[in-house]
């Protein structure tokens, strides 16, 4: 995705007078996927050719006109939390006077095309629009890459990547009115790969590693890695390396010599703060105090 001044162009393009309330996943690096928090400015936008998914989660009232036909315009009304999805095409032209918050995500073809091609199991049929979907699976997924975002990337690219998976994911199968398969058993990771692929993980607790990577290492693509992977130890790829930080850190704790800000950088972490929150999440007291009653 192209930047100015830290956001979306492509979001720029869309919502035409818009405002950012809050960061934008842009500075991140994330690929093939964008987010921001939005205020559509109150205007009239003629129609507009577009080439990217679009997903709007409205996050408060929505309401304006838009049109069915050339000069005839149609009422909308968006209730809080729903969302519109726009595939690549024309989007028709619109009109309101109020301010509409949004969290705005844009996805590239390229992306979601990718991620189509990991399916074990495909839908069919043309990715149609979404007008004012309750889809609570497509909602928390928003939401939690929003919060990524606005904690600036904390939990490292395997955990964005899961997330924007997910998400293009679940938007193949909503927008095709194809329920996603939930009774589909899958195979674990081979002894030998999980094997590598842990000591992949245990090499590079000090970086920010990617799930791209991890199914690298393992010769699957990302959604059957992230499956198999699951399959086999019972813990996302994300939640494993979170946990072999922490382990890594624990033990680092016993070496008082050592500064916290240190150990939080050689476990990964983006800072003793980043160190202390999942620290005390885990085993229920901070660092320090560990540290200090060993």
């Amino acid at each position: 995705m192209d930047s100015v001044q830290h956001r979306s162009t492509e979001i720029d393009g869309l919502l035409g007078q818009s405002t950012l309330t809050g960061p934008s996943s842009i500075p991140l690096g994330w690929h093939g996927l964008a987010v921001e928090r939005r205020a559509i400015q109150p205007a009239e936008k003629p129609a507009l050719p577009i080439d990217y998914h679009f997903l709007l989660l409205w996050t408060g009232q929505a309401e304006g006109e838009t049109e069915r036909k050339p000069g005839t315009f149609a009422p909308y009304r968006k209730p809080p939390n729903t969302i519109t999805a726009c595939p690549p095409g024309i989007r028709p032209a619109t009109r309101s006077a109020m301010v509409q918050d949004v969290v705005a995500c844009v996805i590239s073809p390229e992306f979601l095309h990718g991620v189509e091609a990991e399916l074990d199991r495909r839908p069919t049929g043309p990715i149609q629009e979404l007008y004012g979907t309750d889809d609570t699976a497509l909602r928390d997924l928003m939401l939690l890459l929003t919060r990524e975002v606005e904690a600036g990337g904390i939990s490292g690219r395997v955990y964005s990547e899961s997330l924007s998976t997910a998400l293009a994911a679940r938007l193949l199968f909503v927008s095709r009115s194809f329920q996603q398969p939930s009774d589909v058993k899958h195979s674990s990771l081979p002894r030998r790969i999980l094997r590598r692929v842990i000591d992949r993980m245990e090499a590079g607790l000090d970086a920010d590693l990617t799930l791209t990577a991890l199914a690298t290492e393992s010769g699957y693509s990302r959604t059957h890695f992230t499956r198999m992977f699951k399959a086999a130890t019972g813990q996302t790829p994300h939640r494993y390396l979170l946990e072999l930080r922490l382990g890594r850190a624990r033990s680092m704790l016993m070496d008082r010599t050592l500064p916290l800000t240190d150990i939080a950088l050689a476990c990964g972490f983006s800072s003793h703060a980043h160190l202390s929150t999942a620290f005390r999440l885990r085993f229920g007291m901070a660092p320090s105090a560990y540290r200090r009653d060993r």
